[in-house]
């Protein structure tokens, strides 16, 4: 067994948070304009686009901010909309890739110990894991609390999981669908693979040159082990 430990992102390597976003923000915009909201769809998504660049990705109040923007009144109705269709599309999505569970089962199998790790408000990162019924399958969960960004860790975060885990580095290897995961896991020094597949596959381009494997869907890491 060359990896005995394995990290796992959660957005983007374990279901298609890219794609689950940007549809439950486009579904989100278009039922804000059918409750009044100015503008076609496609300016409106661009706008909220930049606001949660700006915000963060976490951030709870970007529909608030995208009716303000637009200088029209304030409208519990319009933003309700919006946040309806938001989280109704959004479960809708929230689905694992077809080969997660299966692959998660058979590593375990082999007697690697798996960790999830991501950031993000803990109960709602908590809602994800359940939703996708695989928070029983992990030894331990490992959330750190932010709302800058999707996905994580930081440095330090991951440096204290590191050592909590105490175990030797060579034998964790870390898998992520996410650039900024990989640069970090990179930056400790520990070995990664880059998942790329679905609408996520774009965004994780940039991270290529920075991993150690690239795969183009979970199980073929049964190989790499």
């Amino acid at each position: 067994m060359i990896y005995a430990h394995i990290l796992f992102g959660l957005e983007n390597t374990l279901y298609d948070a890219d794609l689950q976003l940007s549809m439950a923000r486009m579904n989100a915009v278009k039922a804000m304009i059918a409750e009044g909201l100015p503008l076609n769809h496609e300016s409106l998504y661009m706008m909220l686009e930049q606001i949660v660049k700006e915000y963060g990705v976490h951030f709870p109040k970007h529909f608030d901010i995208l009716v303000e923007r637009l200088g029209v009144k304030y409208s519990p109705r319009i933003i309700a909309a919006g946040v309806l269709a938001y989280r109704e599309t959004s479960n809708v999505y929230l689905k694992p890739y077809p080969d997660v569970q299966s692959t998660l089962l058979a590593l375990r199998d082999r007697g690697i110990k798996l960790y999830l790790i991501t950031s993000g408000p803990p109960v709602k990162q908590w809602q994800k894991i359940l939703s996708l019924n695989l928070g029983h399958i992990f030894h331990d969960v490992f959330i750190e609390e932010r709302s800058d960004i999707m996905g994580g860790p930081s440095k330090d975060f991951l440096k204290n999981v590191l050592d909590q885990l105490s175990v030797n580095r060579n034998s964790i290897l870390a898998v992520s669908g996410l650039e900024n995961e990989i640069n970090v896991f990179k930056e400790s020094s520990i070995p990664t693979v880059l998942v790329m597949r679905g609408a996520s596959k774009y965004s994780a381009e940039k991270a290529k040159h920075a991993a150690t494997y690239v795969v183009e869907s979970l199980d073929k890491i049964l190989k790499i082990v």
